[in-house]
């Protein structure tokens, strides 16, 4: 595995990603941007916290032989022992309240074998040498049109002449709720505290025929797609990852979303988003 791009972007003053790679392996971590204020972890947003310290994991973590999905079960009790150190005496325990989340996606390389575990909205691209057919997105079934769903209604009502303000606070209930609900039978499964979440992991295991580009990316990178339409479809975004334009496209991608600050003409939460990439040839 040759990676040749991972990088992140945060007009934030703590970026609430982390990417990186290892030689057998990549991941990207997208933590979940608080919607109710809440205390900083070791001096971090809690967002923040745990992608630096899932990023760190993950590192250094023997992975040889072990599932993935028990690789991010030990790194859950990792998260939260740390945590309970940190100050949060119920961290993985059945009494932990309000611990920060993230979308996570990890994939490894075992000879002509490709492992891939996503936990949540982190897209993973697979396209083939030379481009042709068309590149592979594999995404975590839990996330695949929920968030599309809510902007769609939101979309349909601004196109009824909404003030946008008014819409997306008709959907910050729903958006609370369903954070509330997260790591429980009654919700949808991400990284956090809580081991149960990793057995709702979405994970494959792949046959690799030899130069395949690999594309994996947070949902602020994939904004590029969708809703800017900035590349046309992720064919075109791996190609151009891949031609080193990555920065140049993050550059484009602020530039719009900057000229749509009420999040009017391409519904979305929040005008501006953590975008991480990482690319490898493999």
């Amino acid at each position: 595995m040759q990676v040749t791009v991972a990088s992140s972007w945060s007009a934030k003053a703590h970026n609430e990603d982390a990417c990186g790679f290892r030689a057998d392996g990549a991941w990207v971590v997208d933590g979940a941007t608080a919607l109710e204020a809440g205390p900083p972890i070791e001096g971090l947003p809690a967002a923040a916290w745990l992608s630096s310290v899932a990023d760190d994991y993950l590192c250094s973590v023997d992975w040889d032989g072990a599932e993935l999905a028990d690789v991010l079960a030990r790194l859950v009790g990792h998260v939260a022992a740390r945590a309970r150190l940190a100050g949060l005496p119920y961290a993985g325990t059945c009494r932990s309240t309000g611990f920060p989340t993230a979308a996570i996606s990890v994939v490894r390389q075992r000879g002509d074998l490709l492992d891939l575990c996503l936990l949540g909205d982190v897209p993973v691209v697979l396209a083939p040498a030379g481009g042709r057919p068309s590149p592979t997105v594999f995404v975590d079934p839990q996330f695949a049109t929920t968030e599309r769903t809510i902007l769609d209604a939101i979309r349909a009502d601004i196109d009824h002449g909404d003030d946008p303000a008014a819409a997306y606070g008709r959907a910050r209930g729903t958006l609370l709720e369903r954070r509330r609900r997260r790591n429980t039978s009654r919700g949808s499964w991400i990284l956090g505290d809580v081991p149960e979440a990793t057995r709702h992991a979405h994970c494959r295991t792949l046959r690799l025929t030899g130069g395949e580009d690999l594309l994996l990316l947070s949902d602020g990178f994939a904004r590029l797609v969708e809703p800017f339409a900035l590349v046309d479809g992720y064919g075109a975004l791996v190609d151009a990852v891949r031609l080193g334009a990555a920065e140049e496209l993050v550059h484009r991608l602020r530039e719009t979303e900057q000229a749509d600050p009420e999040c009017r003409r391409h519904p979305r939460f929040g005008v501006s988003d953590d975008a991480s990439v990482v690319h490898a040839v493999i």
